[in-house]
């Protein structure tokens, strides 16, 4: 069995496939209609909802669980507000060379396997999407393939690109993370992900746009809770 961290590193790295890849200096917010078919979690429609600023994500994920990342520090909270608990990661410390000395060494084949380069592919499908009209780009990374339905006429899509750079260096100290080059997928798919189509774990997850503002959002956003109680990552 993998260890809770490696566990959580794939789930970070799938989410950011799933999701998209955007940020922008404007604070951000928008929800995804996320349907899973196959996979481990809830099953059927739930709506995923996306924050975003300069220096910190939050996710509040469709199982009902937090993903906080602080850019500037370089850390994920993954909070579960069922259980008033949270655990803490550092990206930079995931998914490099310590964790993967105490791996069996058909683990850690996998690992490096799954570090592979990712693969971007073009197509000339098009179709409207939300009112977005839409390119499909095929996209291959770790375990997972999938489709991406990009547009250009998401408001903001500028502002995102500007920022996209100062993103991939936040992944600069994690293999794995690092593969997922935040500027070179934004250059290659020009474009923002309205609708992705995931295939994991013999199952699928779409995303879906369903809307999309800039506004001010509150620091407290970004936060844990002063109550919750911190848990080891190893921890059930």
């Amino acid at each position: 069995m993998f260890s809770r961290q490696w566990k959580t590193l794939v789930m970070l790295a799938i989410s950011i496939l799933v999701v998209g890849v955007p940020l922008a200096y404007a604070d951000l917010y928008w929800e995804t209609e996320q349907v899973s078919q196959g996979v481990p979690g809830k099953q059927g429609p739930a709506i995923v909802k996306h924050y975003y600023t300069s220096k910190a994500s939050r996710q509040d994920l469709a199982d009902g669980k937090i993903m906080i990342t602080d850019f500037e520090a370089k850390t994920v909270y993954q909070i579960d507000p069922a259980t008033k608990t949270y655990s803490v990661m550092n990206l930079a410390d995931l998914g490099g060379a310590k964790e993967m000395e105490g791996m069996p060494a058909d683990q850690r084949k996998m690992m490096e396997s799954m570090m592979g380069s990712m693969q971007i592919t073009p197509t000339n499908d098009t179709k409207t999407i939300n009112g977005y009209n839409c390119r499909k780009y095929l996209m291959n990374f770790m375990m997972t393939s999938g489709e991406y339905w990009v547009s250009k006429d998401v408001k903001g899509l500028d502002e995102l690109k500007s920022i996209s750079e100062k993103t991939a260096k936040i992944y600069e100290g994690n293999p794995m993370l690092k593969q997922m080059n935040v500027a070179a997928i934004m250059n290659q798919m020009d474009g923002f992900p309205v609708q992705t189509i995931t295939q994991l774990m013999g199952g699928t997850i779409t995303n879906t746009l369903v809307k999309m503002e800039q506004k001010s959002l509150s620091g407290d956003l970004f936060k844990v809770p002063s109550d919750y109680t911190q848990k080891a990552m190893n921890t059930p």
